[in-house]
């Protein structure tokens, strides 16, 4: 564990600095959710270390660009979606009835002259991110289980000491794969991720006459958030953990759906000048925002450990392993 703290202090100070919310936004957007998790949440993910730990890798995906080819062109659409005012996707499946996998998303994209790559896969990486920290959860349960009952299963010195190093390993994979991922979900509360309007509102209609070339999108999320916004604001917007009780994709696509409902909003303010000052309504709109990926990312993880609570690991379900009514040696 303490590798990883050291390896992450060197790798932020030695990057350029990260897109998107910018450092501050993504730092604040991890930290602040990792501070209010839940008594319910395994205790080595509620200590001030690895808050930090997952602020400062919720800059990674950021921080890895221009790694080169292919990198980049498979890595970069996993930042966005590109939705057109009609609800759809340029043109294809609609936010709101996304296909169950990308390769549907895919297919479905490419009918309409389009592509993963062209119109982004943000949705995407929120699901998959949040199904990879249920099987994490569950791989660090069953571990836990079997070091609770290795007496009454009569493991072996070897036995016990292999279950012990995993779930070593288990934390720090459980810390990387939610931090990296927190970048996701905090990235999908700025409206312009979630929109066609990603950098001035380009061609279209414009009946408001909204700013049409680049500049916006860096000037929000970077710029103004690292000047004017501090996590004290952050923190007191931060909303109650709620049980959506939905699955990850309706989840995903409503917060997406969400945050661009306020795009109009963020060039209304633009169009003030709010952003070129620390404008209190500037502050609001991004205080605001920040809070909802906090707490969005705070809200995921809980559901994250409900879900792992009832995943079946080799025909073992994780409830008996915690039980101690299964030996986790004689799993399929």
């Amino acid at each position: 564990m303490k590798i990883l703290v050291s390896t992450v202090w060197i790798l932020a100070a030695s990057s350029a600095p990260a897109l998107a919310w910018g450092a501050t936004g993504h730092r604040m957007i991890g930290e602040l959710a990792a501070r209010n998790l839940p008594k319910e949440i395994p205790a080595f993910l509620r200590t001030n270390q690895a808050a930090l730990q997952i602020g400062m890798l919720g800059q990674e995906p950021d921080i890895s660009r221009n790694a080169g080819q292919p990198h980049d062109a498979d890595s970069d659409p996993g930042h966005f979606v590109d939705v057109s005012d009609d609800g759809s996707i340029l043109g294809g499946p609609k936010l709101a009835a996304l296909p169950a996998t990308r390769r549907d998303y895919d297919t479905a994209l490419r009918a309409v002259g389009s592509d993963e790559y062209k119109a982004g896969f943000l949705p995407y990486n929120i699901m998959a991110g949040w199904q990879q920290l249920v099987k994490d959860f569950a791989l660090l349960r069953r571990d836990l289980a079997a070091q609770k009952f290795a007496g009454k299963f009569k493991m072996t010195a070897a036995e016990k000491d292999s279950h012990s190093r995993s779930q070593t390993l288990r934390k720090i994979l459980i810390l990387r794969d939610l931090g990296v991922w927190s970048h996701f979900v905090g990235d999908a509360a700025q409206p312009m991720h979630a929109s066609v309007h990603y950098n001035g509102w380009g061609e279209g209609a414009n009946p408001e006459e909204f700013v049409t070339g680049p500049g916006l999108h860096a000037k929000f999320e970077a710029a103004f958030v690292g000047a004017h916004i501090g996590e004290k604001a952050v923190a007191s917007a931060l909303r109650p953990y709620r049980d959506c009780q939905c699955s990850i994709q309706e989840r995903a696509q409503a917060y997406l759906s969400d945050s661009r409902s306020h795009v109009a909003a963020l060039y209304r303010l633009e169009k003030t000048g709010a952003f070129d000052s620390g404008s209190p309504q500037g502050k609001a709109f991004a205080v605001a925002r920040l809070a909802e990926a906090a707490a969005m990312l705070r809200n995921l993880v809980i559901d994250a450990w409900h879900a792992s609570g009832k995943t079946v690991l080799n025909g073992q379900s994780i409830a008996d392993l915690e039980a101690g009514r299964v030996d986790p040696r004689q799993g399929n």
